[in-house]
């Protein structure tokens, strides 16, 4: 009978061990941005005054990774996943299928890419650079077969992503290819081209891009995505079939200042607008 409560008290020291390890592990990090944006658009009424404001939460206790972010008022739990070794799953934020998708650092991001609004998923890591999963839609009850690979080239940095459905009515299937050029410590080309199906359409898009260190406080960033699939159908809902996005960006001290241009082609109405704001980061 000593014995046994002997044994208890190792177990309970035991466990309390791993709770305090698993704390300690699990300590919130806290980052996020502050700040005020003007948007300025050529449609009538597009503009306005917005917040630059967000705060990130993350935690990862060695087992449990997750990031909740607040924005407008609101969280959103981001990610929210569990890791044994090499394997992993929960809801991550986005999915394998476009991993390839790149254009460098514009504010905006306005691409044709598409990722199916896949969030769920179970992904294995089966070597450095090389990872497949089993991914879904929340909600939904398709699930889909994805991977992303990521090769070194030396000069080059290439990503191959891509995924397709099982056990849904339509066909929804897409894959990329991806290239990160660095091309000295000042400047770095990327580029991507995505072609498959969605909902038995077919869907294709491409885009470019290039990041410019001017100094230590100036940097340019500029890209053009392409829609490869448009459509009479697109032109008359007023849709764009190529967008140039140009930003820029200026650090004095705490301080960001940055300004970027949206232009596409559509020939009805238009979707062409800019910002520019200030904000500081934490």
């Amino acid at each position: 009978m000593k014995a046994i409560k002997l044994a208890s008290v190792f177990a309970v020291s035991a466990v309390a061990a791993a709770v305090s390890t698993t704390t300690f592990a699990a300590e919130p990090v806290f980052s996020g941005t502050a700040g005020l944006v003007y948007t300025s658009a050529e449609a009538d009424g597009g503009d306005s005054w917005g917040s630059k404001g967000e705060v990130n939460i993350i935690a990862d206790t060695g087992v449990v990774y997750f990031d909740l972010d607040m924005k407008d008022g609101a969280f959103v739990l981001d990610e929210a996943y569990v890791k044994q070794g090499a394997v992993s799953f929960g809801d991550f934020d986005g999915t394998l299928v476009d991993s390839a998708v790149m254009y460098g650092g514009v504010e905006e991001g306005n691409d044709f890419s598409t990722d199916f609004g896949i969030t769920l998923g179970a992904r294995y890591d089966v070597m450095p650079g090389l990872t497949v999963a089993l991914e879904a839609v929340e909600g939904s009850a398709g699930t889909f077969g994805a991977f992303s690979y990521t090769a070194d080239l030396g000069a080059a940095e290439l990503t191959l992503s891509g995924g397709a459905s099982v056990g849904t009515d339509k066909s929804n299937q897409a894959v990329a290819v991806g290239v990160s050029v660095p091309a000295g410590d000042m400047v770095t080309v990327q580029a991507y081209y995505q072609t498959g199906e969605e909902a038995d359409a077919d869907i294709g898009s491409m885009g470019a891009g290039i990041d410019v260190a001017v100094s230590d406080e100036l940097s340019i960033s500029a890209a053009m995505y392409t829609d490869q699939e448009y459509t009479a159908k697109k032109k008359a809902a007023g849709k764009d079939e190529d967008i140039t996005e140009v930003s820029a960006y200026y650090t004095a001290g705490d301080l960001t200042y940055y300004a970027t241009f949206l232009s596409g082609d559509a020939d009805k109405g238009s979707n062409d607008y800019s910002l520019v704001g200030v904000k500081a980061s934490f």
